[in-house]
């Protein structure tokens, strides 16, 4: 079978400037090693994708994939056009592995899904968006109400519509409206889109990844826990674009993610239950990670990521290393879940 891997390369037009260069030189490794799972028993093409999604979906289309395992996170330098060549590829009739655009497009808009969730009965922190031009009144006004109703006394605020950590660090958290106010003008003038408030959970973070696998439907894997140094005090204690991509960052090794052996089994049942309801009701059939907090023994979801890292040191594949899943078998049966079974034969 012939398969296109694409991932997006660093652009000079990424907003974070040198920053943006770890998330693609990442992006970069994975897509080598999902080449290197797949090439003994199909045709691997691994297509680079720069800041013109036409020319991308030129190239995949001049590979002719039989299927396309896309990793871009983004398109132009910007995270929240996540799901632009998804959806170019799906118009052009090219399967696509990991979940389809109308989801990726859902899950990025971050205001929008935690109030879908809310209205499902799925637990997630109380917040809401502002965007630039609004009454910065009546935004103190519903800033100092959040606080009164946050157990932790804080808010979080972050940009409505990214991903990968992007706009997220310890300047986030504020105990004070007018902070928080200060912070949400950031992501205006940085960002160019509305910021979300929401009540900051100071408690255990979680995370739990999931992927379709066909026949076998919606597989959860073994939760992972958010270990933070004890150094970082409580409002420190998140997960930015810095801890997730500058490995060698004070943010990053004070942040470490790692399998919990012991999870006590009801808690363990409820991170499952939720993860699986949510994903069901967003219609995730490709592959995805929740993170999420515990707070007074109510599990919510704090983020929603239908895009996860598949890196060799990501969460997603210590969670897949835990089960005993081989990394090849797990995109076989992403593959498979997208591709008819006469179809799956190796290339000759």
């Amino acid at each position: 079978m012939r398969i296109a891997i694409t991932y997006h390369v660093a652009s000079p037009s990424h907003p974070h400037g040198q920053a943006g260069s770890f998330g693609a030189h990442e992006l970069s490794a994975t897509a080598r090693d999902i080449h290197a799972a797949l090439a003994p028993a199909h045709d691997c093409t691994l297509v680079p994708i720069g800041d013109s999604v036409p020319a991308a979906l030129a190239a995949v289309r001049e590979v002719a994939p039989d299927v396309v395992f896309n990793l871009c996170e983004g398109a132009v330098g910007r995270t929240r056009f996540e799901a632009h060549l998804s959806l170019g590829l799906d118009m052009l009739g090219i399967p696509c592995c990991g979940c389809d655009p109308v989801t990726l497009a859902l899950c990025q808009d971050k205001p929008f899904v935690k109030q879908f969730l809310r209205q499902t009965g799925v637990a997630t922190p109380s917040g809401f968006a502002v965007a630039p031009g609004c009454s910065e009144g009546h935004v103190l006004e519903d800033i100092r109400e959040l606080l009164a109703r946050a157990a932790s006394g804080r808010v979080i605020v972050k940009p409505a519509r990214e991903g990968g950590g992007v706009g997220i660090d310890g300047d986030s958290v504020c105990g004070e409206a007018e902070a928080a106010l200060a912070r949400a003008r950031l992501v205006w003038a940085r960002h160019h889109q509305p910021a979300l408030i929401e009540t900051f959970i100071d408690g255990p973070e979680y995370n739990l990844a999931l992927y379709h696998a066909g026949a076998r439907g919606l597989v959860a894997l073994p939760p992972g826990q958010i270990v933070f140094a004890p150094t970082l005090v409580p409002e420190r204690r998140v997960v930015g674009w810095t801890a997730k991509w500058d490995v060698a960052s004070r943010e990053a090794q004070a942040t470490i993610s790692r399998i919990v052996p012991d999870l006590a089994p009801a808690l363990h049942a409820e991170l499952v239950a939720t993860c699986t309801r949510a994903a069901t009701l967003l219609g995730m059939t490709g592959y995805c990670r929740f993170d999420l907090r515990l707070a007074a023994d109510v599990v919510q979801i704090v983020d929603v990521n239908a895009n996860p890292d598949l890196g060799p040191g990501s969460g997603f594949r210590t969670a897949l290393a835990a089960v005993g899943i081989p990394f090849s078998e797990f995109l076989g049966e992403l593959i498979a879940a997208r591709i008819p079974a006469a179809r799956l034969a190796p290339a000759a």
